[in-house]
């Protein structure tokens, strides 16, 4: 199905070439001023992603329309750095034979690692879920891309020993959730993250945070990164990195920064209703309930986009301006033992 993408001033249409009009992206007031200029490309899985600048700050939101609306995502420029430093990656399979990836990237330093994750995380990731043990699947996915980012340039940054994708001191943080079909219905999700994103489920409409904040809070933590960056983990950050090349004596260098996610395995059970990934200018404003409450108030009677516009809307009241990221994705509908499959 081919998109056609038009704009007025207040919102944007999207409209099949079939005649049925897919919901415009109503924008919510603090979106609610004249749109400055946009640009319009495809999604990487072949979605339509809308790209607009408001005043300086860029939006990206994604239209789930095209599917069964089953998740939200919007990626919305603070005002407290010149650039948009956040970004998000989802993969579905619509089948649902195959695993879907849902990730949310939160750049510093630059975008360059949090790009090269968008497109990078996923592929290498896919390849290992032939392991077994997911959780070593993810881990091994998780270094090996960080390990993209620690390649020294070529040219000039490279004689200069400027190590690392974008920069020295250009990294990233990400949560990522990967649902993995099993026999009939049943789901496997595995959560993971590295830094101060989040993975938090709904489990019976009380809030269950799946992955651990990496910030430094306790002296190890601090010795860890030199106390030069307030993450225990992240992607890229080469210069906090452990090194030995041109070291005589073969020694570790650097402050043993690593990209190691902590990881969680769960199948998915009935009492599930939905999951949402944020990068930190989200929870750094909003409690984890407080986050699920808003999101069952509202999200089972509009568009999830439409969600992730309201948690965005009360993070910015409260005073955050930082780049946020969220996806809301509402949980396949799984059958109790003994009961009916529902799907």
């Amino acid at each position: 199905m081919s998109i056609s993408v038009g704009m007025r001033f207040s919102n944007i249409g999207v409209q099949s070439t079939n005649g049925h009009s897919l919901n415009p992206l109503r924008l919510s007031p603090f979106f609610g001023i004249p749109l400055r200029r946009r640009n319009v490309f495809p999604a990487v899985q072949g979605l339509s992603i809308d790209h607009m600048e408001i005043y300086g700050r860029k939006i990206l939101t994604r239209c789930t329309l095209l599917l069964d609306r089953s998740y939200g995502a919007l990626a919305v420029q603070g005002t407290g750095r010149p650039q948009m430093e956040d970004t998000y990656s989802i993969a579905i399979d619509s089948g649902g034979s195959e695993p879907s990836f849902f990730g949310v990237f939160d750049g510093h330093g630059g975008t360059a690692v949090a790009e090269m994750l968008k497109s990078s995380l996923w592929p290498i990731y896919k390849k290992k879920l032939s392991e077994p043990d997911l959780v070593k699947a993810t881990i091994a996915a998780y270094l090996e891309a960080d390990q993209l980012t620690l390649a020294q340039p070529k040219g000039l940054f490279g004689a200069l020993r400027e190590r690392g994708l974008g920069g020295s001191k250009c990294g990233a943080t990400a949560a990522t959730l990967v649902l993995q079909p099993l026999n009939g219905s049943q789901k496997i999700l595995v959560a993971a993250n590295v830094g101060d994103a989040r993975v938090v489920l709904s489990r019976g409409g009380q809030a269950v945070q799946l992955t651990f904040d990496h910030k430094v809070v306790n002296v190890e933590g601090t010795w860890r990164v030199g106390g030069l960056l307030s993450l225990s983990r992240a992607f890229g950050d080469a210069f906090l990195k452990s090194w030995s090349d041109g070291r005589i004596d073969g020694a570790q260098g650097g402050f043993g920064l690593t990209a190691e996610p902590d990881v969680t395995v769960e199948t998915i059970s009935s009492e599930d209703d939905l999951i949402v990934l944020g990068t930190d200018g989200l929870w750094e404003k909003m409690e984890n309930q407080e986050v699920i409450d808003i999101c069952l108030s509202t999200g089972m009677q509009k568009p999830l986009e439409d969600v992730c516009k309201d948690l965005v809307k009360v993070a910015q009241d409260r005073g955050t301006t930082d780049d946020i990221s969220v996806i809301v994705l509402r949980m396949p509908k799984i059958s109790s033992p003994g009961s009916p499959n529902n799907e």
